[in-house]
């Protein structure tokens, strides 16, 4: 009995050891960037807002996005649009340059 014991301890360890694998995906969606943002005002696409504008400079962060046309505005505190830009993106990183 002891033996049969042991080695179903042997095998039920063998199976909760065995290797594993991940495979991760790069995520291959276009991206856009802001340069020239002013501090504290916000990145709209498409009328949602998605943050602060200066985070998404493109060093290292991008705003990931689906491929096709978008309305991109940057906005300051108050609200007041100050660059607005209907931009097409494929496949690439699109850089905006508030002016």
């Amino acid at each position: 009995m002891r033996p049969l014991l042991c080695l179903l301890s042997l095998l039920l360890a063998a199976c909760i050891s065995t290797p594993s694998t991940k495979v991760k995906t790069p995520d291959s969606r276009p991206s856009l960037a802001v340069t020239g943002a002013p501090e504290g005002s916000q990145l709209f696409v498409d009328g949602k807002q998605m943050g602060e504008a200066a985070v998404y400079d493109g060093r290292p962060r991008v705003l990931l996005i689906e491929a096709g046309t978008h309305l991109v505005d940057v906005r300051d505190k108050a609200g007041r649009v100050l660059f607005e830009q209907t931009v097409f993106v494929e496949s690439e990183t699109k850089t905006i340059q508030v002016q």
